[in-house]
C-alpha cells in the first residue's frame, strides 16, 4: 500500500539538521491516492476548530471521526496504519535520530498500543514500562482543513509527539490553481544566528501573536515542503523543530492528513 524506503538516505529529500525532515514522492499507488482524495471529509464533517489560526480538524480521538471513516476507503487506510508492524517500520527508520535527541536517547524500546484508552490498567502498564526505560506509543490520525485567512502559528510540537507525517491533498490542478497552491505547504525554520533571540523549547505550544512576531524576527525559513499531491513529508520532533503554515488570501482550501506517533 505504501512506498516506504528502508533508509532515510533513500528518500527524495532528506535533511538532518537542525532536525530530521524527509520526503517521499509517489508514496501511494495513484489509484489509492485518488480514491482517498475523492473521499476526503467535507467541511460539515469537521467538528473542531483551533482557536489560534482557525484550522479545522477531525481526528481519531473524536467519535465523529469513526462515523466518517466507516463509510468509505478511509477505514481500510486507517486500519493499515494503526498496526504494530507499520509503527515498527517507522520507528526503525528514525531510531538513530531519536537516539541523538536528549529527551529520547535513554528509551530502550517503544510499544505500540492499538486501542489507546485512559483505563487504570493502561496507566499502570505505562508506568511500569517507563521504569524499564520503555515507552508506549499510539497513533494520531487527523484530517486538516485550512481556509482563506487561516493559518497554523509557529510551534515545534508537544513533548509527547515522536514523529509527524503529512500527506497533502490538492485538487486536480489546472495551471491557475497550481500557482495558488504552490506556496501553502509546510514551512520549517531555524535560528538566524547565535546572537538572536533563542526560542527553542522542548515543551512547545502554538505561539501567540506577540511571540510569533519575535519569532519571525529571529528565525529564518530554511525549507518549504511544497503542497504537492501523493507525497509523504515527515519530521522528528525536537526542541528545534519549528514549523508553521502561513496565512493565505486566495479563496482556496488546504486539505491534508496528519499521521503522528505519540508517547502515551
Amino acid at each position: 500500500m505504501i512506498n516506504l524506503p528502508k533508509n532515510l538516505n533513500k528518500f527524495d529529500n532528506f535533511i538532518e539538521q537542525p532536525f530530521c525532515i524527509f520526503e517521499k514522492k509517489n508514496f501511494l499507488e495513484d489509484s489509492l491516492y485518488n480514491e482517498l482524495r475523492d473521499n476526503f471529509p467535507q467541511e460539515e464533517n469537521f467538528v473542531s476548530i483551533h482557536s489560534n489560526g482557525k484550522k479545522m480538524f477531525l481526528n481519531n480521538k473524536q467519535k465523529e471521526f469513526y462515523q466518517f471513516i466507516n463509510k468509505n476507503i478511509w477505514s481500510e487506510f486507517y486500519s493499515f496504519f494503526n498496526r504494530k508492524e507499520i509503527c515498527k517500520r517507522f520507528i526503525n527508520l528514525i531510531r538513530d535520530h531519536l537516539n541523538s535527541i536528549e529527551n529520547r536517547k535513554n528509551t530502550k524500546d517503544y510499544y505500540f498500543i492499538k486501542n489507546f484508552n485512559n483505563s487504570f490498567y493502561q496507566k499502570v502498564t505505562n508506568k511500569f514500562l517507563k521504569l524499564l526505560n520503555h515507552d508506549s506509543i499510539r497513533l494520531g490520525f487527523e484530517f486538516s482543513i485550512i481556509k482563506k485567512n487561516c493559518f497554523i502559528p509557529p510551534h515545534c510540537d508537544t513533548e509527547n509527539k515522536l514523529l509527524s507525517l503529512m500527506i497533502y491533498f490538492p485538487p486536480e490542478q489546472n495551471e491557475i490553481l497550481s500557482e495558488k497552491y504552490e506556496n501553502i505547504g509546510t514551512n520549517f525554520y531555524k535560528l538566524t544566528n547565535s546572537k538572536g533571540k533563542n526560542l527553542d523549547i522542548w515543551e512547545s505550544k502554538y505561539l501567540d501573536k506577540d511571540t510569533s512576531r519575535v519569532f519571525y524576527e529571529n528565525y529564518k525559513l530554511f525549507y518549504n515542503s511544497k503542497f504537492e499531491k501523493n507525497k509523504l513529508t515527515g519530521f522528528i520532533k525536537n526542541e528545534k523543530s519549528w514549523h508553521d503554515v502561513k496565512q493565505f488570501e486566495d479563496d482556496i482550501i488546504r486539505k491534508s492528513l496528519n499521521i503522528n506517533l505519540y508517547i502515551i
